[in-house]
């Protein structure tokens, strides 16, 4: 009989083991796909990225492009983004677009929105 329930118990922990290890699996993939990527400025300049960011900074009425620097673009899940700043006031605004360069939202530093989709 304690053979018996020495085999149950390896048998049950080899099991619960080896999902504990799938689930880490899944774990980790989930965490590596939301992972924002900053893409170089020669990829920047293949893909024509400048172009599109600046014709979605130029609708925004809030951001003066004489005074203000770009930061890298990143790309992440739902698309790019990347924060203005004002090299004057110090004032950091954060634009995101989705895959095809809609303006999904642009934030200031407070986190309120300053202009509406």
């Amino acid at each position: 009989m304690k053979q018996y329930i020495l085999f149950f118990l390896l048998f049950s922990f080899g099991i619960l083991h080896s999902n504990s290890i799938s689930i880490n699996r899944s774990f980790a993939d989930i965490i590596q796909n939301q992972i924002d990527r900053k893409l170089s400025d020669e990829e920047v300049q293949k893909r024509g990225l400048d172009v599109l960011a600046a014709e979605v900074i130029e609708k925004i009425d809030e951001i003066d492009l004489r005074k203000t620097a770009r930061s890298a673009i990143f790309e992440t899940s739902y698309g790019f983004r990347w924060k203005m700043i004002n090299l004057h006031t110090g004032n950091m605004i954060i634009i995101k677009v989705n895959k095809e360069f809609q303006l999904i939202s642009a934030r200031n530093s407070k986190k309120t929105k300053i202009m509406v989709p």
